[in-house]
């Protein structure tokens, strides 16, 4: 099984994807979309916006990153995926599945979704540029509005000549509201020959043996159950205990402790813990307290304190 970190928008940055890639397990991360409007993004830009591109292409912890690029132009994108993975990205993926308002008012994201002919231009075109060995992987969800256009956006897809497809089972007016649509995965797995990665609702090892036996995917993307859980691979690939709450104290003062090194701004640090610690309250008592006790802090010190003493 071959289990990929998701890209999340505003959360999952490269110190986040540090921390998860360093409890092993993940086998191929997906960085935070680089938007492409109508010219190519500079080298330099695409390095600044994905950390990981000045190491090689992946993590401190060397697990291969792939950059993903959300636009509608096929000629700006696909340049701008021929210079990233001259920097070293693991193959390229595109974004068709952002549910943003603000991204899909500009015709991108999962506002695509409508349009299967302009993602059958986008991938073809970054095919025809891109050397023959560059894996190629589309992320979408199950439609915009309703799944009706959901299999023949996956055959654009496949006909242009993409290596995968990861498959969100949300359309974007579902959001993340619950359940997954597991089944509506395994459909679109039996309508194309390439393979299909399942994405939604993979918070344990139950839900991902669970998922699997229903879509019929072999690999595994999963989201916000790391951000729950960061050892979550782990958990689902080789039956490791869920991360304590001690570990999972010990992950965050690590998370602030990198990006006070990289010398981020002290606000932006606080900012940042408070940001994980809500999101993870929100699934463990435990952290909810935690949250409690850190909401008002505005200094990283403090937050660093209160950490070592609960």
């Amino acid at each position: 099984m071959k289990i990929l970190l998701a890209p999340m928008e505003g959360l999952m940055d490269s110190y986040l994807r540090e921390l998860v890639t360093e409890t092993g397990s993940i086998d191929l991360v997906v960085s935070e979309f680089v938007r492409v409007v109508d010219s190519p993004i500079p080298k330099r830009s695409l390095s600044d916006s994905v950390p990981e591109l000045k190491n090689n292409g992946q993590t401190l912890s060397g697990i291969p990153l792939r950059v993903q690029l959300l636009g509608s132009n096929p000629l700006a994108l696909a340049e701008t995926a021929c210079k990233a993975v001259e920097l070293g990205s693991n193959g390229i993926d595109f974004n068709f599945g952002c549910p943003s308002n603000t991204v899909n008012r500009r015709n991108g994201g999962a506002a695509l979704l409508k349009s299967p002919e302009i993602i059958y231009d986008i991938i073809k075109e970054a095919r025809k540029n891109l050397p023959e060995y560059t894996q190629i992987s589309a992320k979408m969800r199950l439609g915009f509005s309703d799944k009706s256009q959901a299999v023949d956006v996956a055959n654009a897809i496949e006909d242009a000549g993409a290596n995968e497809i990861i498959v969100h089972g949300r359309t974007k007016v579902d959001g993340y509201k619950p359940p997954a649509d597991w089944e509506s995965i395994g459909q679109i797995r039996d309508a194309v020959n390439i393979n299909i990665i399942a994405n939604g609702d993979i918070f344990s090892a139950a839900a991902a043996k669970e998922c699997l036996s229903i879509t019929g995917c072999d690999d595994l993307m999963i989201g916000r159950g790391a951000i729950y859980t960061p050892n979550l691979a782990g958990v689902i690939k080789n039956q490791e205990m869920p991360m304590s709450h001690k570990d999972l104290k010990q992950n965050i003062l690590c998370y602030a402790n990198l990006m006070i090194t990289d010398h981020m701004d002290s606000r932006h640090v606080v900012g940042r813990v408070k940001q994980w610690v809500k999101i993870i309250s929100t699934q463990n008592a435990d952290a909810n307290a935690l949250f409690q006790d850190i909401k008002r802090s505005k200094n990283i010190n403090e937050i660093k304190n209160i950490l070592d003493r609960k």
